[in-house]
């Protein structure tokens, strides 16, 4: 199942088309424009470019269905220490890997951000200050 995966990352990957210009609501924020940049690499594969669980691998996963980000309630919890534990930790039971040993602190706290901005929540002050 693992190469199953890690195929249609690399096809997604290299297909894929280049990432327009950061939309002009985030433009000067650049928490969520490295958080931007983070989710279009690691996360758009699965939860799509906007965050609807739509991404073109999220069909052919097994276990429960890839979350919408824009969703009024996450399943996983909406406190930014349980975002941040998921995307750092993954997800037992689902195809959520753990970023934490992959990518930075930071990369982590920004893409976080940038989740609470798909979902129209605001950035909480937390993931601001470190």
């Amino acid at each position: 199942m693992a190469v199953i995966v890690t195929a249609g990352l690399v096809v997604f990957n290299v297909l894929r088309p280049s990432a327009a210009p950061p939309p002009a609501e985030i433009v000067n924020d650049s928490l969520l424009v490295a958080g931007r940049v983070v989710f279009l690499d690691r996360c758009a594969s699965c939860h799509g470019a906007s965050g609807l669980g739509d991404g073109p691998t999220s069909k052919g996963l097994p276990g429960p269905p890839v979350g919408n980000l824009t969703d009024d309630k996450w399943k996983h919890g909406d406190k930014p220490e349980q975002v941040v534990g998921v995307i750092r930790n993954g997800v037992k039971g689902a195809q959520m890997p753990a970023w934490g040993g992959l990518i930075s602190d930071a990369s982590i706290r920004s893409v976080s951000a940038y989740v609470y901005h798909l979902s129209g929540r605001t950035v909480p002050s937390e993931l601001r200050t470190k």
